[in-house]
């Protein structure tokens, strides 16, 4: 990150203290990912993110923030959490028809 610049999620785009960004491989390690493909991310989005997809779907098909971004599967999600606290922690049940 720029210095100078507020730390955010590059999924919902809010602004978050960087003590609270994980990183995302956008390629999965398993996948052939390398620290080349990471992206920070909230823990909400990042958790929300694996419980809703595979690494063999974020593989073939969501190899990008902007791809995941734009996913229909997480667009209520999205809409909703860009109205939550940053400092808001979340746990996401698995579910039932992870793609």
């Amino acid at each position: 990150m720029e210095s100078g610049l507020e730390p955010y999620c590059a999924l919902c785009l809010r602004v978050v203290p960087e003590r609270l960004l994980t990183k995302h491989h956008c390629l999965p390690k398993s996948k052939g990912g390398t620290t080349e493909h990471i992206a920070l991310l909230c823990g909400m989005c990042h958790s929300m993110v694996h419980t809703t997809f595979e690494n063999r779907t974020l593989a073939r098909e969501y190899a990008s923030v902007e791809d995941l971004r734009e996913a229909a599967e997480l667009q209520p999600f999205l809409k909703w959490v860009r109205k939550q606290p940053a400092t808001r922690k979340t746990k996401h049940a698995p579910r039932r028809n992870k793609r």
